[in-house]
């Protein structure tokens, strides 16, 4: 083994001293690459579970946009966008003239929790399934002592560069001996996964720093020793200059979640970040003022209680209690469909529809205080029966006794819960007392502003259009809905993107630059469906028309999502037909059969969701979609995918199988009032034709996942709000 450079021996001692225990713990900043870190370097802090944040950070010759995910404890995610300045492509790239892009993801993961005699030790990868510009991994520990945090690492690729240890993965095996540096040619080499690359190298290096929390609120200020020596940066094929390999900074916490920080680094650059960060786990948003408010529980007479229930129910008076019923739902904003009233179980069921909660425990507790003060006194037990896209999804009966105890102040959420039953869903409800209560034909309308974008591409991290939307449902039948989408430009940057296609696939996707140019004022959408439960836990759909801007036809899904079970089985097929670029009503000659066979598991922990999808894609080719996703208890969701399929990576193109992530947010998040709706952003490193899917309709599992066993059980509490 050979000895350190003694200046960076000299700086790594100075800075890696570390004792006693720790106190209490504060916000961590972010560092120059998006991770929580200290500049250049990461640190084994976490960010608090459910934190999700964007940021920006400029340092000669890398220019980044971040985003930043905590979605479980001990856990990291970030996507990178960078931006090399020094490193410029000619007119003759698929994207013209300009600046190189590079996209990336990194991962950090806890392995110790520090304690009184351990420190906390994490272990990461900076630069994943990308190019490896940014490419490093390491091994780090971080130890408090009062308001000093140390940490101290071994980095492996960029973060280990200026070092000379010899890297013990070599002795295990010969894999890992190879040379780590390289050029731009390499590191651009469309189909390189770079999984080979991991903790590869012949040499790693150590790295570290200090943090201290100044008594100033908010302020922290960084000093740390850098591993990596610029020599031979991938980004830019050559070395940046580097006066010494100590950086120093600041840290800021202008407001909550809101971090500015400013350092001097490579003894010769000024660097600059700017981050946001909210958490989507504990975040409820504003209280919901324009709700109505909660119907009081009626309280029956004791003397009544125990009066025998009839032997016969009179037409009238059912027909009565149906409309005073209906009356005092919708003072909920929700809509009866059937009544049914069984004397012999002194039961009465009540089907509901409704877009205002996501909750569907909230929902029943409402509709059951709203209906005690209509439901004769020998009813002891009522069911509410949950009906979206004209289907049950779920079906919970409740004691009538146990919420009048609670409204006496003698009674809990967790003794309504004792004597509750999630029941199983029932195909349909002819058989009800009452039933076809609402009224149809119905349609409704909305306008309003909306955005299309772009984000992540070679030519710009973002590309939007602010559009007007209009939008429209109508519903002749029960089961049968028609529903439309124009949208009508005002302001847009698309002219802006210059990537021309280069596929060697059927370009199913990736000329989406010329749907996004010519398609400004565009029929988005214009379909119908059908939707059906032959069975309890079964449905099924047919669907027909212009089902996104790209793809038109028909299609037929059929779901079972056993009763109070975590997972599910669903199969779709299609027959689609490409769209011409102006999003109207013509067509192009490119038509395919696609279709899956989906897998859907609920974990039992942190509110994981899976999804696994096997079949036929856009492009003709055969594969595998694995998509794992966390929605926290704020209703948001964030989830990643990534498709294999039988097209050969060099066949594929740069990236080598598409991969991403998404983000959903419930506009309960901003709004004052309660509501269904929400908003989606797609993140993909590039646009490709491989392993592409077409939106044919509406998706049966998310349609029918207000009846979620796990998450009724969750939001209890919501029960008497």
């Amino acid at each position: 083994m050979t000895c350190l450079n003694p200046l960076r021996a000299r700086a790594a001692v100075l800075l890696l001293a570390a004792t006693s225990s720790a106190i209490a713990d504060s916000t961590p900043n972010l560092n120059d690459l998006g991770g929580v870190g200290l500049l250049q370097t990461p640190t084994a802090r976490f960010a608090a579970e459910g934190t999700l944040g964007a940021g920006v950070s400029s340092i000669k010759p890398y220019n980044q946009i971040q985003i930043f995910a905590a979605p479980l404890p001990g856990f990291e995610a970030v996507f990178r966008y960078t931006d090399v300045i020094d490193r410029q492509y000619g007119p003759e790239s698929f994207s013209g003239f300009q600046s190189y892009k590079d996209r990336s993801f990194g991962f950090k993961l806890q392995l110790v929790e520090e304690s009184a005699t351990l420190p906390a030790i994490a272990i990461g990868i900076q630069d994943f399934g990308g190019t490896g510009v940014l490419g490093g991994e390491y091994i780090v520990a971080s130890r408090r002592w009062y308001d000093w945090d140390f940490s101290f690492g071994l980095g492996w690729g960029r973060l280990g560069e200026g070092g000379d240890l010899r890297n013990p993965l070599t002795m295990i095996a010969t894999r890992f001996d190879r040379d780590r540096t390289g050029t731009p040619a390499d590191t651009s080499r469309p189909g390189g996964s770079g999984i080979g690359r991991l903790f590869a190298g012949r040499t790693i290096g150590p790295f570290g720093g200090v943090q201290w929390h100044s008594p100033i609120d908010g302020l922290s200020l960084q000093l740390e020793y850098d591993g990596n020596d610029y020599s031979n940066e991938r980004g830019t094929g050559t070395s940046i200059p580097q006066r010494v390999p100590i950086n120093i900074g600041a840290d800021y916490e202008v407001r909550d979640g809101i971090h500015l920080g400013l350092g001097y680094e490579r003894g010769e650059r000024l660097s600059f970040r700017l981050s946001a960060r909210t958490n989507l786990d504990t975040g409820r948003g504003p209280r919901k003022t324009l709700d109505p408010l909660p119907p009081p529980i009626r309280i029956r007479d004791p003397g009544t209680v125990q009066q025998p229930a009839p032997a016969e129910l009179d037409a009238a008076d059912l027909a009565a209690l149906s409309r005073q019923l209906a009356t005092a739902l919708a003072q909920q904003s929700f809509a009866l469909s059937a009544l049914d009233l069984q004397p012999s179980t002194r039961t009465a069921i009540v089907w509901i529809e409704q877009q205002r909660y996501r909750s569907a425990t909230l929902t029943a507790g409402r509709a059951v205080r709203a209906a005690s003060g209509v439901l004769p006194p020998w009813i002891d037990r009522i069911t509410v029966v949950g009906v979206d896209v004209g289907v049950e999804t779920w079906r919970l009966a409740v004691n009538r006794a146990e919420f009048e105890k609670f409204a006496q102040f003698r009674g809990s959420p967790e003794e309504i819960r004792r004597s509750a039953d999630l029941d199983p869903v029932q195909p349909a409800h002819d058989d009800a007392d009452i039933a076809g209560l609402i009224k149809l034909p119905m349609w409704s309308w909305d306008t309003g502003p909306g955005f299309r974008q772009q984000i992540g591409g070679p030519d710009g991290f973002y590309f939007g259009q602010l559009l007007w939307r209009l939008t429209g449902d109508f519903r002749p039948t029960e089961h049968l809905s028609f529903s439309a989408s124009l949208s009508f430009n005002l302001l847009n940057n698309f002219d802006e993107i210059e990537l021309v296609s280069d596929s060697q696939l059927p370009r199913v996707r990736s000329d989406i630059v010329d749907y996004l140019q010519n398609g400004q004022q565009a029929v988005s959408k214009l379909e119908t469906n059908y939707i059906w439960s032959p069975a309890s836990g079964v449905y099924a759909r047919l669907s027909a028309g212009l089902f996104e801007d790209m793809y038109g036809g028909v299609a037929s899904e059929v779901l079972w999502r056993p009763h109070f079970q975590r997972w599910a089985i669903g199969l779709n097929a299609n027959v689609v037909q490409q769209r011409d670029y102006a999003v109207r009503f013509n067509f192009r000659d490119y038509r395919v059969a696609t279709g899956h066979l989906n897998l859907y598991y609920d974990f039992p922990w942190y509110g994981l969701k899976s999804k696994l999808s096997v079949g036929r894609y856009l492009a003709k080719d055969w594969g595998t979609t694995i998509e794992v996703a966390r929605e926290f208890r704020s209703g948001a969701t964030l989830g990643v995918f990534a498709t294999f399929t039988d097209v050969p990576a060099r066949v594929f193109g740069e990236g080598s199988f598409d991969k991403g992530f998404y983000l959903s947010l419930p506009f309960d998040l901003v709004f004052p009032r309660s509501t269904r709706r929400s908003v989606g952003f797609l993140f993909r490193p590039l646009t490709r034709d491989g392993g592409q899917k077409v939106r044919d309709g509406i998706d049966l599992y998310n349609a029918t996942d207000a009846g979620n066993g796990g998450r009724i059980i969750a939001d209890w509490a919501d029960v008497v709000r």
